[in-house]
């Protein structure tokens, strides 16, 4: 085991700081990493099918009021047409997450991309007042989809972008799904008009769905001709030790999950993320609902809010992006987010209820900035949290944590505002934001990743080492101890 200490001296994955020596000097090739200029092309091929698809998730609920009236049910059904994206998430993400180690980056984004295509075609057929079932179909199919597509942003900034890019690409990865969503704010109450016709309603919705349908096969078509599954040589010298680790030798689907769940800073993340994000898909599914409380007549009102509020997140998630590259100081600028989300929760409720709408709007640009710009954060600090665990399992189980706030808080806050109206909902979700910020300021400052690159100065490939503590460190890398 331990030999002469005047050997080279040795790191293994495990936390990515354990050391060894070894016997003799080991005589191999020098590490190749190479960053590839393609690797903007595979970013936006997948912003694009992301936002296909999440321009999906509020395509009924941001115009509730008219689809209620148009297929004659009630709010709560309108309001599973999103919730659906959460429970299925939470249903398939672990075959999801075993299908895509086992396929790869590239036939993961084909299918789902292709299962989103399909989807789209089935709402086709849904333009008719006694046809909400199929709706719930097509919604099923799309929210398939995304199961194939949420845990992936961490995974194709590591599998491309280099160390000083990493926060950057995941933001971009998020900016594709959030300006689905804003899309969606947007073109849905414009497109789809409150007539007092039906059959005007029909035909408005059918505008919508082939508007849609071709975006999502053109998606398609994108992904399946020009995107790759991961350059030849990695881009960075974390993702070689991953990369390396995991050639050597495959581990059962369940033991990072098993270390995942032994890892505390990770829970407290998945609960405090969960609760933001609960919040967030609390205010995108209900917002139609709480905004008509106090403005007659508002949806477009509604939509333009929404947009604004994720207009302001995306600029958000890519300006902690680049914070996030330049400074390395997450604890610091995940506290400083989400307190100000709270803020801007708390402005918010006041404005709405006092029925001020231009403050309700400038308070929108607050909250969704903070809010909205927090979900790429999110993933950052999964990844630093987690490393060298692949990284859509643990995004998968804290998209779970995310999905099943979602749905209690929408069912519970849904039933809670048909009941004593808007004015606990707003309450109750400041409550969350705050119970958030607690979780995040007590979890500690725990940089794995960092900590694995400032370590990592090595300067060639050394030996394989058996499984060690029960973690695998089948990779070992020489390295200059200065």
């Amino acid at each position: 085991m331990m030999e002469d200490k005047s050997q080279s001296e040795v790191l293994t994955i495990k936390d990515a700081i354990k050391i060894i020596k070894s016997d003799e000097p080991i005589d191999v090739e020098p590490l190749k990493l190479k960053v590839y200029k393609k690797r903007w092309l595979m970013l936006i091929i997948y912003m694009i099918y992301s936002g296909s698809n999440s321009f999906q998730w509020i395509e009924y609920s941001i115009i509730t009021n008219i689809i209620t009236r148009y297929y004659g049910v009630s709010s709560m059904m309108i309001d599973w047409t999103s919730m659906l994206f959460l429970a299925i998430y939470t249903v398939f993400i672990f075959p999801v997450s075993y299908m895509t180690d086992k396929c790869g980056l590239r036939w993961t984004i084909i299918i789902g991309a292709g299962i989103n295509c399909l989807g789209t075609w089935i709402k086709m057929f849904s333009i008719q007042p006694d046809r909400i079932y199929v709706v719930f179909i097509g919604q099923s199919i799309v929210a398939l989809a995304q199961t194939m597509l949420l845990p992936l942003p961490g995974r194709l900034a590591a599998q491309w972008f280099p160390p000083t890019q990493l926060s950057t690409a995941t933001s971009l990865s998020i900016f594709g799904n959030q300006l689905g969503v804003a899309l969606s704010f947007l073109l849905g109450p414009i497109i789809v008009k409150n007539h007092n016709n039906l059959d005007d309603i029909g035909k408005d919705l059918s505008r919508l769905c082939w508007m849609i349908a071709i975006v999502c096969t053109i998606a398609f078509a994108l992904v399946l001709t020009l995107f790759q599954n991961g350059p030849k040589l990695p881009p960075s010298k974390t993702r070689a030790l991953q990369k390396m680790n995991r050639t050597k030798k495959r581990e059962k689907f369940m033991e990072p999950i098993k270390r995942l769940y032994r890892n505390k800073n990770f829970i407290m993340l998945c609960n405090s993320y969960g609760l933001n994000i609960g919040v967030f898909n609390v205010m995108s599914t209900l917002l139609n609902q709480i905004f008509l409380a106090h403005f007659e007549n508002g949806e477009e009102d509604a939509g333009r809010i929404g947009l604004i509020m994720i207009l302001t997140g995306m600029i958000g998630s890519v300006s902690f992006g680049i914070i996030l590259d330049k400074t390395h100081k997450y604890k610091q600028t995940a506290v400083t987010v989400y307190f100000l989300t709270f803020c801007g929760q708390i402005l918010f409720t006041v404005f709405t209820c006092m029925g001020i709408k231009w403050m309700v709007y400038v308070s929108a640009i607050f909250l969704g900035y903070f809010m909205s710009g927090y979900l790429a954060m999110g993933f950052d600090l999964c990844t630093e949290f987690t490393y060298p665990e692949s990284e859509n399992i643990p995004a998968g189980l804290l998209n779970i944590t995310t999905s099943i706030y979602g749905i209690i808080l929408i069912i519970s806050l849904g039933l809670l505002m048909n009941i004593y109206g808007d004015i606990p909902v707003h309450i109750c979700l400041c409550l969350a934001l705050l119970l958030g910020f607690i979780l995040t300021a007590i979890t500690k400052d725990k940089q794995r990743r960092q900590d694995a690159i400032k370590r990592a100065q090595f300067e060639r490939i050394a030996r394989i080492e058996k499984q060690t503590d029960g973690v695998p460190e089948m990779t070992q890398l020489t390295y200059s101890i200065i």
